[in-house]
């Protein structure tokens, strides 16, 4: 399939994944679940701070933004907007002039919630560098607050004025950070380059306290920065895309800052993800020099994937591909810088990821899957399989609401129930007579009585989790 720039790719959304590959033989009963000795509990950490790829209730932005209002248009077909409106130099609103402007071009009003917010001036919208980081804490939405690396008061109190407005909680950690040098895994690891070190006294084991003190980060990988570029945000080359999967830039092998980006790649490659194995690494290829190619600054918001399009159409083409085959399923959709196809207001370290904040969803249904069953493993009697399924939504989690899809050397997908395990929120299931050779694929369903829904992995049988028998 091709990729056609401003056109969804795919229209597989995230909420369909899961019903890939359903047969309609019914379900056939688990095995028992494992012995309580035999057994170790997935505890999913009280204070999570919740990855940009898992649900989003809605996507922050400003107005004015350096942006065409095609943009506005694309995300609002499929996500809610939360726009930040500056005020204009007499500190009169301008949400009237947004509204028209919006509906002019085509916007769905309907998806869009305007709020007055002060944020110093038009050329201030790097809205996911002065946002704050949004953490679940005993399962509610939380804001925690940081110093924002830039001297501007207004932007400064944003995430303050953002949870009067949410009514949810706030706290301010004692770090200087900012939006773009933080990527996360939802599952405790987030990744920043060591702008984060050299803005906090160079004290990095009081940068990792904070971290994991106020938003549950217990792995936190601190790298060098191989632009060698002022602005030092991890965003500007590379992206986590699901737990197990970064994509990262690539430059030709005779640019100057190459062997920087090789080194990067290899130390990410290195190490493992949450589900027991090493990271899946893509690469992005760039062009170096002046050319704009910003691709790793790009947005998921719910099953989409909004990048960025640099100045040269071959490497955007081969960009949108790679994010294609990264999250099959999802719909990938390139976003022009400006208007005019002569110009790209886009530049490499500054694009749609720094101009763009997803607000989590507070109600979500995250399904926490760890050291799942990969490559090949060796011949044994049973194969255990164990999710945590945290309902946000506070909604009770039965046998009824989670379900394992599997499929047995290339058949069409089974359904099964998950077992409960004890009075605990994980469920289980266990593969038996299985045979040496055997190749299995399977994947986590489960939903709520609220219409909350997810899946692991997030491109259900489309990239599905997969071992086989030695």
């Amino acid at each position: 399939m091709k990729n056609k720039i401003l056109f969804i790719l795919s229209l597989t959304t995230l909420l369909t994944f899961a019903s890939c590959g359903k047969t309609s033989g019914g379900n056939t009963p688990a095995p028992p679940p494992p012995e309580p000795e035999e057994y170790e509990v997935i505890e999913t950490p009280t204070k999570r701070m919740p990855a940009e790829f898992e649900p989003v209730s809605m996507v922050k932005m400003c107005y004015p933004n350096n942006m065409p209002l095609s943009a506005y248009k694309t995300i609002a077909e499929d996500n809610k907007i939360l726009l930040l409106v500056n005020p204009d130099n007499s500190n009169k609103s301008r949400i009237n002039a947004a509204k028209t402007a919006l509906n002019g071009a085509g916007v769905n009003l309907d998806n869009v919630t305007f709020l007055d917010m002060n944020i110093d001036d038009d050329y201030a919208y790097w809205v996911r560098d002065f946002s704050p980081f949004y953490v679940f804490d005993n399962q509610d939405l939380s804001i925690v607050d940081f110093t924002y690396n830039r001297p501007r008061y207004e932007q400064n109190s944003v995430p303050s004025k953002l949870a009067t407005y949410f009514d949810i909680s706030y706290s301010k950690m004692s770090l200087t950070h900012t939006g773009g040098n933080l990527m996360q895994d939802g599952r405790g690891t987030a990744f920043s380059d060591d702008l984060v070190v050299s803005e906090n006294n160079n004290n990095e084991q009081r940068v990792k306290n904070q971290m994991e003190q106020y938003t549950g980060t217990d792995n936190y990988v601190i790298t060098i920065d191989p632009q060698g570029d002022y602005i030092a945000h991890i965003d500007c080359w590379a992206k986590i895309v699901a737990p197990d999967k970064i994509i990262v830039a690539r430059l030709p092998k005779n640019n100057s800052r190459y062997t920087y980006y090789e080194q990067v790649a290899e130390q990410l490659g290195n190490l493992k993800c949450a589900y027991g194995y090493n990271y899946r690494i893509y690469r992005v290829d760039e062009p170096g020099g002046s050319t704009v190619a910003p691709y790793t600054n790009s947005l998921i918001a719910n099953g989409h994937v909004y990048m960025p399009l640099g100045d040269n159409a071959n490497y955007n083409q081969k960009a949108l591909e790679v994010y294609q085959e990264a999250l099959p399923g999802y719909d990938v959709v390139g976003i022009q810088g400006f208007e005019s196809p002569n110009y790209n207001a886009f530049l490499n370290t500054d694009a749609l990821h720094c101009r763009t904040h997803e607000v989590p969803d507070k109600d979500m249904l995250f399904i926490d899957s760890r050291e799942v069953l990969n490559g090949e493993v060796e011949k044994q009697d049973e194969y255990l399989v164990k999710a945590n399924i945290v309902s946000y939504a506070k909604s009770t989690i039965t046998e009824n609401n989670v379900w394992l899809y599997y499929s047995l050397n290339n058949q069409p997908y089974q359904k099964v129930n998950m077992s409960q395990y004890e009075d605990t929120t994980n469920f289980t299931y266990t593969f038996a007579n299985l045979n040496s050779g055997d190749d299995i694929k399977y994947y986590i369903e489960a939903s709520d009585n609220n219409g909350h829904k997810n899946v692991d992995p997030s491109c259900g049988s489309l990239d599905p989790h997969h071992f086989t028998i030695a």
